[in-house]
């Protein structure tokens, strides 16, 4: 039934109006008031549908009285009651948005006539709210699924109405950098298609920084990064990344691949664009050979200065690193900076890249090799902003040194027991990768690589092995009603509950409940 506050100053109106069939219109009284300042003490209480009220009322009039609740309560449906027909009184009533204005004396007929159109009027409001909350529910259930098809649309140059798109999808701002790879054997589709198959793989519980494209030819991929990060942070870190898939497609399948990356944008209808910028990048492995990683921005810029070969200090700087010899990092250092200069004739953006790339990999090598922390990248991102090649330098060797301590502090101890704590902790809210990062202060990237190793299962499929073991705990150890435990175990839609639960168990949370007690799990 509809809720309704009746307001009048006259005791004859209030007694007729007690006397009103309500439940035979739908509705019940919840609330009287003889007074405009005694309605507006009880509106926040009682919060009805329906507001029937005197216009004439000493202190506070009705008129004053529904200006409030429009504003407070915009959705509440108002009959205005006079006994004075006063055209000005009617005006200021529509002007509020009050379609219903009896005159006094009134008949019973003429309250329920009011009151079907209101109720008319709340029923089609609560439909449209019903709607637009299926809307959203379906919007949410499918969102993944949207947001793969429309950055696959970006990538192949169908744009459409990709703003409306986006943001039903909740695609916000961010630096996006396409990578292009393809594997290094030639006549052979089965090792593309395992290629494609490994990177899914890789990127599962990372889908708030990684979008895969379908194609098993030559395979492209979207980074997101946060809009915050400047554009060559961005290439840098997508540098790092396909130095990791490199590497890990090489341990695992045991074969080498070579990849394109493009320049940053922050316009996702450049996509397209850059997906070709890194298959243009990709094939110039032609000239550099397998297992090759090529920028965008170096194609624009070879003319402009030779090629520096950063393999031979890489590695011998890693050597600095495993051996634990400091000083002959600084004595490696040395007599590279002189060589890069020359190679880069006097291009400042060409020596920071390569510095910060170097920094970068030789970072990623300590993770994978040593005991080092995760990479620092906010402490290399501010390599971005030195002024000249003389604090680059420092700046950058500073950030390698500690790699070589003997005894490097170990980041990695007790990170997964971290993160469970941290799930069991919060369950009942909406948790992601992301979110589950800023907590932990280490990247998503890292976080996912970590939860795979540990837990041999994806960010998702662990969050919902916790959620539902401690469902099964409230399920055995209490009487809450199953809504309950849904919203305690971070289930807001008790159906999609319910279907998980049998899904992962083989039986509804009711049986299971039954079950328990009588002994037999």
């Amino acid at each position: 039934m509809f809720s309704i506050m009746v307001v009048d100053d006259e005791p004859i109106v209030l007694d007729s109006l007690k006397t009103f069939p309500w439940e035979k219109c739908g509705c019940q009284v919840t609330a009287w008031a003889d007074s405009g300042q005694e309605a507006l003490n009880q509106l926040e209480r009682s919060a009805p549908d329906i507001l029937i009220s005197d216009i004439r009322m000493p202190q506070i009039s009705g008129l004053a009285l529904a200006r409030i609740v429009k504003q407070r309560f915009p959705d509440m449906e108002i009959i205005l009651l006079t006994g004075y027909a006063e055209f000005d009184y009617a005006r200021q009533a529509m002007y509020l948005g009050i379609r219903q204005y009896l005159l006094k004396p009134f008949r019973f007929e003429d309250v329920e006539s009011a009151l079907s159109q209101c109720i008319q009027a709340l029923e089609e409001r609560r439909k449209r709210r019903l709607q637009q909350q299926a809307i959203q529910e379906k919007l949410q259930e499918i969102s993944p699924l949207l947001k793969e098809q429309i950055y696959q649309d970006l990538l192949d140059g169908r744009v459409g109405n990709y703003s409306d798109k986006a943001a039903a999808c909740n695609i916000g701002e961010a630096v996006y950098v396409v990578i292009s790879t393809q594997s290094d054997i030639s006549g052979d589709g089965s090792h593309d298609i395992a290629l494609f198959a490994e990177i899914h793989d890789l990127i599962q519980g990372m889908e708030h920084e990684i979008y895969l494209a379908r194609g098993v030819d030559i395979i492209s991929f979207i980074l997101c990064f946060q809009s915050r990060h400047e554009d060559a942070f961005c290439e840098e870190a997508a540098l790092h990344f396909c130095e990791m898939l490199q590497e890990t497609i090489r341990d695992r399948l045991g074969i080498s691949i070579s990849l394109g990356i493009s320049l940053p944008t922050r316009d996702a209808l450049m996509l397209h664009q850059l997906k070709k910028q890194s298959i243009q990048a990709l094939n110039c492995r032609r000239d550099l050979g397998n297992s090759s990683i090529m920028l965008y921005s170096d194609i624009q810029n070879r003319e402009n200065h030779g090629i520096f070969n950063m393999t031979v200090f890489e590695k011998r700087i890693q050597k600095c690193i495993v051996q634990n010899t400091s000083e002959e990092l600084k004595n490696i250092w040395q007599a590279m900076m002189p060589k890069l200069l020359a190679a880069a004739q006097n291009d400042f953006s060409y020596i920071r890249k390569t510095i910060i790339n170097l920094v970068v990999i030789t970072w990623h090598f300590a993770e994978t090799q040593t005991a080092a922390p995760d990479c620092p990248y906010d402490e290399i991102e501010k390599l971005f902003r030195c002024g000249s090649i003389e604090k680059l330098s420092d700046a950058a060797l500073s950030l390698l040194l500690p790699l070589t301590a003997p005894q490097p502090v170990s980041f990695g101890d007790g990170i997964a027991e971290r993160v469970i704590e941290y799930l069991e902790q919060h369950l009942s809210e909406n948790i992601s990768l992301d979110i589950l990062s800023q907590n932990m202060n280490y990247s998503a990237a890292y976080l996912s690589r970590l939860i795979k190793k540990t837990s041999g299962q994806s960010f998702s499929e662990l969050l919902q092995e916790l959620r539902l073991k401690k469902a099964r705990e409230l399920l055995r150890g209490s009487d809450e009603r199953i809504g309950d435990i849904a919203q305690k175990t971070g289930y807001n839609d008790v159906s999609y509950f319910i279907s998980t639960f049998k899904k992962k168990t083989g039986v509804t949370p009711k049986e299971y409940r039954s079950l328990a007690k009588l002994g037999d799990l």
